[in-house]
């Protein structure tokens, strides 16, 4: 195969022409170009939702999640859709180091599965004011008679510097106390 100007074969992949000369089925464009890298964005972002790149073993976790009075300062960013590390994921329920935590003795409006505008403008406000709660100090658990609920979260009275967070959150009207099922907010 002759080079344009004759002179030796036709380079088929160098560094200066290696797209415009890849076969048209190796090409991608737009978006599709993408794909891979929001693949592994994905991927490492599940990785550290679900703490496998912090290096926090299982058995660590349970014990960080079932002591009681750790004292820990930590940051409590918003979570979005899906697992996460340390992080509010609404105005009853947040995770720490991968695990979720229920908050036993409140429940909150719902920001996900609400049934009206204003249960999720309700919702999100005890949300917001949670995330405040938890940055503002050191962050600590009491056990209750059960450790999990019907899905799988830890049941905890969440304390921010001795106070309870869920008593914070029913004296402002942004919570209720639990009475044992899903009541409306609408």
């Amino acid at each position: 195969m002759q080079g344009r100007f004759g002179g030796g074969p036709k380079p088929r992949w160098t560094s200066a022409n290696a797209y415009s000369r890849a076969p048209k089925r190796a090409r991608r464009s737009g978006w599709l170009a993408f794909v891979p890298l929001w693949g592994g964005a994905a991927l490492l972002g599940t990785a550290y939702g679900a703490g496998w790149l912090d290096g926090v073993g299982t058995a660590d976790q349970a014990q960080a999640v079932a002591s009681v009075g750790t004292g820990e300062v930590t940051s409590f960013p918003f979570c979005h859709v899906g697992a996460g590390y340390n992080c509010v994921v609404d105005g009853d329920t947040i995770w720490l180091r991968g695990q979720k935590i229920r908050i036993a003795d409140i429940d909150a409006p719902e920001t996900h599965d609400y049934r009206c505008p204003s249960e999720k403008e309700l919702g999100d406000r005890a949300r917001r004011r949670l995330h405040d709660l938890l940055e503002s100090g050191a962050v600590t658990f009491q056990n209750i008679d059960r450790d999990e609920d019907d899905y799988g979260r830890k049941l905890r009275i969440v304390l921010v510097n001795g106070e309870s967070v869920g008593r914070t959150l029913v004296n402002e009207g942004l919570a209720r106390y639990y009475g044992n099922g899903r009541r409306p907010w609408c």
